[in-house]
C-alpha cells in the first residue's frame, strides 16, 4: 500500500494518493496510515482543497499525533484580522510533526485590548505559547497610511511593540512568537525613497523587520512570515479579495504558508525539529554513478547546467550544517568510492562533512538504523533524500516516522523539493547547535578508534574523559532548556521544562546542573542536565536527561557518583515515567542500586529509592574525571 501511495504522491497524482488514505484510514490508524498522512501533510505545493481533505481524514481518525512521543501545547493567537481558518491548519501541520495543539483565537481587531487586559483570554487560558501575528494594518495604525513614513512614527510603532511584548512577559511565563511584516498586497509608491527623516513604506517595513529580529530573546522568537509568503507568491497571496470581502489577511495559498510557518515555530519551541539530513549519493548529490564513471566523470561543477545544479544543491546541503543540522550519507556502493571527495575538487561536500557514512549493499533501512545509533537519536528526527521511490518506500516500511524528499531526475527539481519542504527550519540557534556538526565529526573519529581496541574499558581509559559540572546560568540556560525539550530516549520523566519552570524550581530551593563533556578528541559541550531538590530527609532527582551521543561511556555512572557525593549520606529518591521512547533507561535506577519503592500501574509511574547505608553499596564504576565549573 505504501508503495502505491508514494508512487502517486511523488509523481504528482496527489488526488489518487489522498484516495488511498481515505479508503484505508476510515477505521484504523496503523503505522502505515500515519506515515502516509504525515507525508501528505508535509508535502508542500498543493491547493487549499488538498489540505482540507487531509484535515478531514486526519480529524476522522481523532486527530492523532503523527510522530512518537508527542507533546501538547495550548496556544493563543492574537490578530487584528479574521483568522478563523488558521487554527485547524496550524493543528494539522503541528500534528504531523508530533505536537498536539489547542489553538485559541483572540477577538477580532483587539490586539492592544487583549494584551493589556489582565483578565483577557490571553491570560485566563494560561497558554504555553502566545502568537502575535503583526499585520500591516497594525503597523499603519502607528505609522500612518502615507507613502512616506517619518522616523518619529516608526519609532512610535517600535516603542508600542516593546510595551505590548513587555506586558505579555510580565503577566505570563509563556513562550512568545511574533511575526515579521510581509509587506503590502497593494504596495504604495515611493517604496524605498529616503529623504531627511522620511522613508518609503517598503524601506520602513524593512527597517522594522531588521529591528524586530534584534528583539529576539530566550522568551521571544521571531517567525519569518515575510519569507514564507515570498516563497509562496509574495503580494499575490497576501489578502486582496479575501481582505476586501472578509477582512482575512491572506489568500488561500497565503493561509497555508502562514499556518505551516507558525506550526514550524511551535514545533521548534516544543523540541520537534529535524536534526539530520540523510542523503543518497549517486544521482542525488551528483549526476551519474561514481563506480561506473569514476570520480571525475560525475556531474558536479560549472561545465553544464546540470553540473552547476548539482554543485548548487551541494552548497544548499552543506549550508544546513551552519545551524547545527547533522549530515549523513547512505549509498549502495563499495566503501572505496569515498575517494571521490579527495579526487574531485569541484565537489562542495567533503567526506568530513558527514557525521555518519553508511556504504554497502544491505537494505537502506539497515543503514538508517546504523546512522540512528551513530548520531544518538531516532529516525523521526531525520529527513532522508533519495532519487529512487523504491528505496524511500523500503526505508519508510521499517522506519515509518522518518520524513523523505524525492531527488531528481534534475538537480533543480531536487533543490525545489528540499527547500520548499522547509524541514530544517529553526527560529534560533544556540552555541551547541553551531558546534554540533564539528562534534559529529569527533564522534566519527572516536568510533573508528574504538574498533582498534579489544576491550571497551581500555578504550574509555585511553580517551581521558572529563566532565565539568556547572549550575544553571544565563550562559547555559538555552542549551539546558533545549535538552529538556528535545531529549526522549535518555529522559527519566520526560518533563518538558522551560526557562520559567527552571527559574521557579530554583526559587523553591531546587538546583539544575549542566554536565559538559570533553575527551582527547575534543569537546561535546553540554551533554546532560539534572534537577535536584533537597527535601528535609532526602535528595530528590526531579529530572535527568542526557544526550545519547555519549552513551556506553559510563557517563551516567559518573553523574550518579556526583549525585551521591552531593547527597552526603542521605536517602535519594527518583521517578521513572515510561514513554514510547525512553525504554533505554527503564533499568537505569535498578542498575545503579536503587530499590523500587512503589509503582502506579495505571500511570506507569515508578518510585525508586537509594539507601547509601545499605550493605555492599559501592559507588558505580566509571572512567570520567569530574570537576566543578
Amino acid at each position: 500500500m505504501i508503495n502505491n501511495f508514494l508512487n502517486e504522491l511523488l509523481q504528482g497524482e496527489s488526488s489518487k494518493a489522498l484516495a488511498i488514505i481515505e479508503k484505508n484510514g476510515d477505521k484504523t490508524c496503523s503505522d502505515n496510515i500515519q506515515a502516509m498522512l504525515r507525508l501528505a501533510i508535509l508535502k508542500p505545493g498543493h491547493n487549499f482543497l488538498y489540505y482540507q481533505r487531509l484535515y478531514n481524514a486526519w480529524n476522522n481518525l481523532t486527530a492523532p499525533s503523527l510522530k512518537p512521543n508527542s507533546v501538547r501545547r495550548k496556544i493563543v493567537v492574537i490578530t487584528d484580522f479574521t483568522a478563523d481558518n488558521l487554527p485547524p491548519l496550524i493543528s494539522l501541520f503541528c500534528g504531523a510533526m508530533g505536537v498536539e495543539t489547542e489553538v485559541i483565537l483572540s477577538a477580532f481587531d483587539s490586539v492592544e485590548q487583549t494584551i493589556l487586559d489582565s483578565s483577557s483570554i490571553l491570560y485566563s487560558s494560561n497558554p504555553d505559547i502566545v502568537i502575535w501575528i503583526v499585520s500591516d494594518k497594525w503597523f499603519q495604525r502607528y505609522t500612518g497610511k502615507s507613502t512616506l513614513i517619518s522616523n518619529v512614527d516608526l519609532d512610535q510603532a517600535k516603542e508600542t511593540f516593546v510595551q505590548l511584548i513587555s506586558a505579555i512577559k510580565n503577566n505570563t511565563g509563556s513562550d512568545i512568537l511574533v511575526t515579521n511584516l510581509p509587506g503590502q498586497s497593494f504596495p504604495l509608491p515611493s517604496g524605498t525613497l529616503f529623504q531627511n527623516n522620511l522613508m518609503g513604506t517598503n524601506l520602513a517595513i524593512s527597517n522594522f523587520n531588521i529591528w524586530l529580529s534584534q528583539e529576539s530573546s530566550d522568551q521571544v522568537k521571531v517567525v519569518d512570515l515575510a519569507g514564507a509568503l515570498f516563497r509562496e507568491g509574495g503580494g499575490k497571496v497576501i489578502g486582496r479579495i479575501n481582505y476586501l470581502r472578509a477582512r482575512m489577511a491572506y489568500e488561500p495559498l497565503g493561509t497555508l504558508a502562514v499556518s505551516r510557518e507558525l506550526a514550524s515555530g511551535i514545533c521548534h519551541l516544543a523540541g520537534k525539529t529535524h536534526r539530520a539530513l540523510v542523503v543518497d549519493w549517486d544521482n542525488t548529490i551528483w549526476g551519474g554513478e561514481v563506480a561506473e564513471v569514476g570520480s571525475l566523470g560525475v556531474e558536479c561543477g560549472f561545465d553544464t547546467p546540470d553540473a552547476l545544479g548539482f554543485r548548487t544543491l551541494q552548497e544548499n546541503i552543506k549550508a544546513h550544517k551552519a545551524q547545527g543540522t547533522l549530515l549523513a550519507a547512505v549509498s549502495r556502493n563499495d566503501p572505496g568510492v569515498k575517494k571521490i571527495f579527495k579526487e574531485n575538487s569541484e565537489l562542495v561536500l567533503k567526506e568530513e562533512d558527514f557525521s555518519s557514512i553508511q556504504l554497502g549493499w544491505h537494505p537502506k533501512s539497515h543503514s538508517i538504523s546504523q546512522i540512528s545509533e551513530d548520531l544518538g537519536f531516532g529516525p523521526e528526527f531525520m529527513v532522508f533524500m533519495d532519487d529512487n521511490i523504491f528505496e524511500l518506500a523500503q526505508v519508510l516500511t521499517v522506519h515509518p516516522y522518518i520524513d523523505i524528499v524525492l531527488a531528481g531526475p534534475a538537480p533543480d527539481q531536487t533543490l525545489e523539493r528540499l527547500t520548499s519542504s522547509h524541514f530544517c527550519n529553526m527560529l534560533s540557534v544556540s552555541d551547541e547547535d553551531l558546534k554540533r556538526s564539528a562534534r559529529g565529526a569527533i564522534l566519527r573519529k572516536q568510533r573508528e578508534l574504538k574498533v582498534s581496541f579489544d576491550n571497551v574499558d581500555d578504550f574509555l581509559k585511553a580517551i581521558n574523559i572529563r566532565l565539568n559540572v556547572s549550575p544553571l546560568s544565563d550562559k547555559n540556560m538555552s542549551r539546558v532548556v533545549q535538552m529538556f525539550q528535545k531529549s526522549n530516549q535518555f529522559n527519566l520523566t520526560t518533563r518538558r521544562h522551560r526557562e520559567v519552570d527552571l527559574v521557579k524550581l530554583k526559587t523553591q530551593g531546587g538546583t539544575t546542573l549542566a554536565f559538559s563533556y570533553e575527551d582527547n578528541f575534543g569537546t561535546q559541550g553540554i551533554i546532560a542536565a539534572i534537577n535536584l531538590i533537597f527535601r528535609s530527609d532526602h535528595l530528590e532527582i526531579e529530572s535527568w536527561v542526557m544526550s545519547c551521543r555519549v552513551l556506553n561511556r559510563t557517563i551516567e555512572q559518573a553523574i550518579f557518583s556526583y549525585i551521591l557525593e552531593k547527597a552526603n549520606g542521605i536517602f535519594i529518591q527518583a521517578e521513572y515515567i515510561p514513554t514510547e521512547k525512553n525504554g533505554l533507561v527503564k533499568t537505569l535506577y535498578k542498575d545503579l542500586g536503587f530499590h523500587l519503592k512503589s509503582e502506579f500501574s495505571n500511570a506507569g509511574l515508578e518510585h525508586w529509592t537509594y539507601s547509601p547505608t545499605s550493605k555492599n553499596k559501592t559507588p558505580p564504576i566509571h572512567f570520567a574525571k569530574i570537576t566543578e565549573g
